[in-house]
This record gives C-alpha cells, structure tokens and sequence, in this order.
C-alpha cells in the first residue's frame, strides 16, 4: 500500500522500518527498491545476479540502483528518520567509526572515474564514516544517525604539501568526527541524553570544546599524553600520583590484530580532574578556549591476569560525564567496552556477512548506494545478535512486521522439542524470542552448552527465515485463489 506527501511516494506497510522512510518520487521504482532490500536481507549477498530468481526483479534491483532519482541523500535521510522515530525519550548511546570497501580486485569492471581511492590511496574503493545509536539501557540498536560516504582523489596532494596541519579543522578529513556528532545532536534532539563514544583517532580538542553541552556528554579514549594546562605535568603522570581507586574484571575478546587472547581481564582504576591545555598547534586561533575540564579514568591491566607474550590492556579515557566515585569510574569503562558492537556492525557488512566487497556493480554511485541498503540489513543482524540473551529485550513489533511474527509463530512451533531446554525460553512477542528463532534456522542448537549465537549465526537463519517467508505467502495466495 502506498501513501503520498505531494509529488512524493512513501512506501508503507512493509517489513522493514528504514525502507518506510524512503521517498521515491515514482512508485515502480518504490517497489523495485523494496523488492532489492528484502532480497539482500533474505540472500545475504551483494551480487545482484545471486539475489533473485526471477529475471524481471533482477533487472529491477540493476535499474534501481542506477536510477538517477534514487540518490544516496534520500538512503541516507531514510536511515535517519528511522532513529528518530526509535529514539525518542531515550538516553542514547552513540558510537562513531570509520571503515572501508575495497573494489580493487575488480577495477577493469569498474566505469572510469565513478570512483576515488580508499585509504591506501592507491585501490579503488570507497570509506564510510557512521554513526550507530543504541538504547543505553537495552543496548539495542536502534538506527544509524549519520552516514557519510567519500572516496580520495588519486591525484590528491599528500599531507606535507596541504600542510594538513594547519589547515582548519573545517578542510580536513577528520573533521567528519565532529560532523558527525553535530548533526546527531541536532536530529536526535528528542532523545532525553546522548553519550557519544569514540577511538583514539576522535580525540579532537575541537570535538572536546564544541560538542558537550547538557544533554550531551563524551567518552573517547586519549590518543596521546596531554598537557596539563597551568602546571608541568602531563595527564599520565597526574594518574600516577592517584591512589588505585578499585579494581574491575572484564571479559575481553579475542583480537587477533592486537595479538590479544579472550581472558578475563583484572583492571586497577585510577581517576581523576584534569584541565587539559589547547595544543600548540590551535594558538592561532582565539575562538577555543585555552584549556577544558575533563574526567579521566585509567584502566590498567595487573600483571597476574596478562598472559605470557601479551600487551597487558590499558585504557586512557577522557570523559565530561562526572566520575565522583569508583561506580562511576567503572560504568564509563562499560559504555567504552560497548564501543566494540560498531566493530561487529562493519563485520556483518564484510566477507563473512553481507560482504559488500564482492559486489559486480559497475559504478561507484551504484555500489555506495547499495551499501547503504546494505547498512540498514546489518542493523537488524546486529540487533538480534545483542538481543539473543534475553537480559535487555524489546518488543518484536519494532523490528518485525505483523506478518512476519506469525510466521516466526509458526516456526516456533515446529522447533520447539518435548523438553523445557528444547523450547524457546523467551516471553512470546518479544525480540529475544524471534532472535532464538532465526538462531536455531541458523544451526544454533538451543542448549546453554552451545556458545551463543554470533552475527554469522543470525546471517544464516536470517537467509532461511527469508526462504521460509517467501513459502508461506507464496501459499496463502495459491489458497486464496482456489
């Protein structure tokens, strides 16, 4: 069913909350656009040619994605006005990163020119920069508040010779942290709280002095050992003069990139007050204030839980949040080990989930947008993977059509076994219940001694949930029609 707001078509009544924000100023591409991203959410692959069955949706999915009219705006705006209907009146975690998609091992396919350079500079591809906002007391995601997607020049000027440096921060690249954060405050305003979380790379004295106001506060771990202004010390050595405030356990995962094994990790607190000194390099201009007042808590790894040939994990995190006392300092450590789900976000969207990289388009307008259809189907991925214990839920009617819960009904049914362990543990209608429905469509047994479900798992049952759906509708109008 479709409604109109002057010449333009919303596309309704459909099974997925982004695409109904979707506005298609004709309804044939509206169809041909919905067909596309139920098929990437029920295939799980960004070739076109694998997606459909049928020759004519094909051809469809080909024809939206080149459409002039459909513009990568209007997926964007679509995405978020999804988290501002989801976000309303809710304290917010937001967490921003960076990543790329590299086309380079198809170049020859690819039209001249459609299409910069990704990080290394020399391959063809493409980098985003995205904004996920989740519940902070559900910890379910619950849109993508900004996206921004851009490829270099190859014939760009190097650092040196653009003098980065002292370039306002305005004309640099890292300026999308800022960017990012602004506009989320803006279009979430709604939202009763705002915690934006961040890596190292964030850590922007710009970012410290523009963005934090009351309802907005900043987590971000220190990217270097700053100055402290007024005095002639450094943050780090300030820490070093602080009493060890407790110590906290957490459990982290393994990271075979930093050579780090799963353990449980036993971190000593330290915290304290710190102003913190304008850089040297922003002298020039009046406009930031000389020094900020931050909160800074240490997490520093003890000897006896590091393993053998290990980097032991040490933290450094500025915050404006307030940090009077040792729950304090552990929660800002809890909202900062969260920032790992953005990493499992960009994991679904890759080679062993959607994987965005082997697409065959031929241009790179075609493939940034499909990449964007492709973000808004790994969000449900990532939120039933954080839903499939149970402890924070949400109900179903968020995230699945009224259609699809039957169907998820149905299912259930079938898989449940003679025993309690065998059945689905879950309240009926919520959405840890359905994640335990796709899990098990997934190869996930349902037995505690099983590990739990992760995004490749969801992927999986997602695919046959899809194929399932398809059956059943495609019966009842077999019925129908008798």
């Amino acid at each position: 069913m479709n409604g109109s707001r002057g010449n333009t078509t919303i596309v309704k009544n459909n099974s997925h909350e982004f695409y109904k924000y979707v506005n298609i100023t004709r309804p044939t591409s509206g169809k041909k656009g919905r067909k596309l991203l139920l098929s990437l959410e029920g295939n799980h692959t960004s070739i076109i040619n694998r997606q459909y069955s049928i020759h004519r949706d094909r051809i469809g999915g080909y024809r939206f994605l080149n459409n002039p009219r459909i513009t990568e705006s209007i997926l964007i705006e679509s995405l978020q006005q999804q988290s501002i209907q989801n976000c309303e009146g809710l304290h917010l975690i937001g967490i921003q990163d960076t990543t790329e998609y590299n086309y380079q091992h198809h170049a020859k396919r690819i039209k001249e020119d459609s299409l910069g350079v990704a990080g290394n500079n020399s391959d063809l591809g493409y980098l985003a920069h995205i904004m996920v906002v989740f519940d902070a007391k559900t910890c379910l995601p619950q849109g993508i508040s900004y996206c921004k997607l851009w490829s270099r020049d190859p014939r760009h000027k190097d650092k040196h010779e653009r003098q980065y440096k002292k370039l306002p921060i305005e004309e640099k690249e890292s300026y999308r942290w800022l960017d990012a954060a602004e506009k989320t405050k803006t279009l979430l305003k709604g939202a009763r709280h705002i915690t934006l979380l961040s890596d190292r790379e964030s850590d922007i004295y710009q970012l410290w002095t523009r963005i934090p106001d009351d309802k907005t506060d900043l987590i971000i771990r220190a990217q270097c050992d700053r100055s402290v202004f007024d005095q002639l010390s450094s943050v780090n050595q300030v820490l070093e003069k602080q009493s060890i405030a407790g110590s906290y356990t957490l459990d982290l995962k393994e990271d075979k990139r930093a050579k780090r094994s799963k353990r449980k990790a036993l971190l000593n607190i330290r915290y304290a007050e710190v102003q913190i000194k304008k850089p040297g390099t922003l002298k020039m201009n009046e406009s930031e204030p000389q020094y900020i007042l931050l909160m800074v808590v240490e997490a520093k790894e003890d000897a006896s839980s590091c393993k053998p040939g290990e980097a032991p994990v040490h933290w450094v995190l500025f915050t404006t949040h307030a940090v009077n006392d040792f729950e304090q300092a552990c929660k800002i450590i809890d909202w900062y080990g969260f920032r790992w789900q953005i990493e499992q976000f960009f994991r679904i969207t890759k080679s062993q989930g959607i994987d965005l990289e082997s697409s065959q388009l031929e241009t790179g307008e075609s493939l940034r947008k499909l990449g964007l259809i492709g973000f808004a189907s790994s969000l449900r991925i990532l939120q039933m993977t954080l839903a499939r214990d149970g402890i924070k839920n949400d109900n179903v009617k968020k995230y699945f059509d009224l259609q699809e819960i039957v169907v998820l009904g149905l299912i259930n049914n079938q898989l449940k076994g003679t025993t309690r362990k065998q059945q689905n543990p879950f309240q009926k209608n919520t959405l840890a219940w359905a994640a335990w429905v796709i899990a098990r469509l997934g190869g996930f047994t349902g037995y505690a001694s099983q590990s739990p479900p992760g995004p490749i798992t969801f992927k999986w049952g997602l695919d046959k949930f899809y194929l399932i759906k398809e059956g059943y509708y495609l019966m009842q109008k077999v019925v129908y029609k008798e």
